[in-house]
């Protein structure tokens, strides 16, 4: 009886005008950037150093010249494009980089008056998610999506938490995660608790230093009006290093 033999057909080459061939960390990365509108590139230079596959010469960030190598083959690729606002150098992925990256997102038009707060939550989330993708965070565009149309009140991200003793037939739960960087009226604070969305088990929120104070004591209340529930914290916004907050006056 014959043996069979395996025809090995060659691989094909990719054609020569295809463009650059996208890495697992160009896609976390985009990824990461669609998710959270846009990165200022402090941001990015953090992001693309956690993601790294080799030592990075700064331990937890790379380098402005390599940052804007990348930046520079991904917008040569039409994944992404720099902007120059409030005097920094912002990245934002073109719907084919969002494409590329499995995100079924719009690309963000940017808002002057928005950057300081997703750069913010970007911060935040970098502080709480030390390598991106894999902590669990779900963002803000990602919750406008589930919450559908519902009424609840929308997070800046959230969290996997565990489920609350006491809590029968639920499999999950959830730790919002709140950016606030101006003093918000009791009123609007009450109404963001009270209406936040199922299987909150807590919530968490971040805040300059000098917001801290009077943002606990109006937290404090508010939660006592709601019958103790849910638990909710006041931290100041973390510190991560080679990245600093944009705020009304500058860097802080």
């Amino acid at each position: 009886m014959a043996k069979s033999t395996a025809i090995l057909r060659p691989r094909r080459a990719r054609p020569w005008d295809a463009g650059p061939e996208a890495t697992a960390r160009d896609l976390a990365a985009l990824r990461f950037v669609g998710e959270q509108y846009t990165a200022r590139s402090d941001v990015l230079a953090v992001l693309l150093g956690r993601l790294s596959p080799s030592v990075v010469r700064e331990p937890g960030r790379l380098g402005d010249r390599t940052v804007r190598q990348r930046v520079e083959r991904w917008e040569a690729a039409g994944w992404a494009e720099r902007r120059r606002l409030l005097g920094y150098t912002w990245v934002l992925p073109t719907r084919a980089g969002l494409r590329l990256a499995g995100l079924e997102l719009d690309p963000w038009t940017p808002a002057v008056d928005r950057l300081a707060h997703h750069h913010a939550v970007a911060v935040v989330r970098l502080a709480r998610e030390p390598m991106p993708g894999r902590g669990g965070w779900v963002c803000e565009r990602e919750l406008w999506r589930r919450r559908g149309r519902a009424s609840w009140h929308m997070a800046d991200g959230a969290l996997p938490a565990p489920v609350p003793g006491g809590w029968q037939g639920i499999s999950e739960a959830w730790e919002l995660v709140e950016v606030e960087l101006t003093h918000k009226a009791h009123p609007r604070v009450v109404a963001a608790v009270k209406t936040r969305p199922p299987h909150t088990a807590s919530i968490t929120y971040y805040v300059p230093v000098a917001l801290h104070a009077p943002l606990s004591v109006l937290l404090a209340s508010v939660v006592r009006e709601l019958g103790g529930r849910p638990p909710v914290m006041v931290e100041p916004l973390p510190q991560v290093p080679g990245i600093t907050y944009l705020t009304a006056g500058g860097d802080a």
